[in-house]
């Protein structure tokens, strides 16, 4: 089974800083929930991920995944090239400067599942677990960066946490105190599948 997404939004930080976010990609397992693992194998000559080695949740099935990324100045491309459960995708963030130096983000995945779905229930949990990405991602840039955006995002509203009332647990979507730790955005969300 295959399907497409696109999401677009606006994120008001400046471009740089929404690259340097995408290109921490050990840690997009604080803002993507369907990643577990992420870590980079490769880097090119200017120290951005080339191949990395995902463990990633597919519709609730485990997958390990091996993906090539390409990166330009404006762009974070990715391409599954092995998975022990069969799967693929592609996908880019494409990133532009709007006139009042905001960041224009444009997000496209593609993923194939070579599990029987329906087609309407995988492009659910795909719009689901992109508008739970989008949420997080730009949690993250802010919690990295140190600066408030103030972010539009068409087509994905912004959408509530679930309680979580876990002793010694830290409110996700908040910074921890000492960001050392690790972030925790979306982990109480459903889990979904990977776009690696």
């Amino acid at each position: 089974m295959r399907t497409k997404t696109d999401h677009r939004f606006v994120i008001d930080i400046d471009p740089g800083q929404v690259m340097d976010a995408l290109l921490m990609v050990e840690q997009m397992p604080d803002w993507s929930p369907s990643h577990q693992d992420v870590r980079v194998a490769t880097r090119d000559k200017r120290g951005r991920p080339k191949r990395v080695y995902v463990s990633a949740n597919l519709m609730g099935r485990p997958d390990r995944q091996v993906v090539e990324y390409t990166c330009t100045e404006n762009r974070v491309e990715w391409r599954v090239s092995e998975s022990s459960a069969g799967a693929g995708g592609k996908g880019w963030f494409d990133l532009g400067e709007t006139e009042d130096g905001a960041t224009e983000v444009w997000y496209h995945s593609e993923v194939y599942l070579p599990i029987p779905a329906p087609g309407m229930l995988l492009k659910r949990t795909a719009r689901r677990e992109g508008d739970t990405m989008i949420s997080n991602f730009i949690a993250f840039v802010e919690s990295v960066t140190g600066v408030q955006g103030l972010a539009d995002v068409e087509e994905a509203p912004y959408t509530e946490s679930a309680a979580f009332e876990q002793p010694g647990q830290v409110q996700p979507g908040y910074a921890q105190p000492g960001y050392a730790q690790r972030l925790d955005y979306g982990r109480n969300f459903e889990p979904g599948f990977g776009t690696a």
